[in-house]
C-alpha cells in the first residue's frame, strides 16, 4: 500500500494531468509549495507508520485483513478518529498533491477519500461490531469516522 501512496499515485496524477492539461512540469514551481507539501506527505506518512504500530502493540494483530487485530484499538489517534490511518493516507495524498502540482491528483485523493469514507461505513464498521460487539458500539458513538471533531479536542484538553 505505501508503493501506492508513495509511486503509483503521483505517477498516475502526473501521467493524467500530462494527457489532459498538457503540463511538463514534474514539481510545483515554488520551494515554499514542495516544502510545505512534504510536509503535510511527512505528517501523513508518520501517522500511518503510528497506527501500524499501534495496531501490532494494542490490538495483537495488522491492518491485513488475514492477520485482524485481537483487541479493539483506541489509543492514540484512535481517540480522536476511528480510521486515522485511512486519514494519514488521505493527508499524505494531499501533501504529493502540492508537491507534484497536480490537479489530477487533487481529484484521484477526493476520490480516494470517498472510497474508502464508503468502505468503514458499509464494510468495516459491520465487521467490527460482529468482532467486538458492545465495545465497538460504545466506540462508534464517542468517536467520529473519519473528520476529527477539533471543537471537543480543544474543549477537552
Amino acid at each position: 500500500m505505501p508503493v501506492a501512496f508513495l509511486i503509483l499515485s503521483p505517477a498516475l496524477g502526473k501521467y493524467l494531468d500530462y494527457l489532459i492539461l498538457k503540463t511538463k512540469y514534474l514539481f510545483a514551481p515554488n520551494p515554499i509549495i514542495i516544502t510545505v507539501g512534504i510536509l503535510i506527505a511527512l505528517t501523513g506518512l508518520l501517522l500511518t507508520f503510528w497506527t501500524i504500530f499501534l495496531f501490532k502493540k494494542f490490538g495483537k494483530g495488522t491492518p491485513n485483513p488475514t492477520i485482524p487485530p485481537k483487541a479493539l484499538v483506541t489509543e492514540g489517534p484512535y481517540k480522536i478518529v476511528r480510521n486515522p490511518m485511512a486519514l494519514g493516507g488521505a493527508i499524505l495524498l494531499f501533501g504529493e498533491v502540492a508537491i507534484y502540482y497536480s490537479l489530477s491528483l487533487l481529484l484521484l485523493t477526493i476520490l480516494y477519500v470517498i472510497i474508502i469514507y464508503l468502505n468503514a461505513m458499509f464494510v468495516e464498521e459491520p465487521e467490527l461490531k460482529k468482532r467486538f460487539g458492545h465495545s465497538y458500539d460504545q466506540y462508534l458513538k464517542e468517536v467520529p469516522r473519519f473528520f476529527p471533531n477539533i471543537f471537543k479536542i480543544i474543549h477537552t484538553k
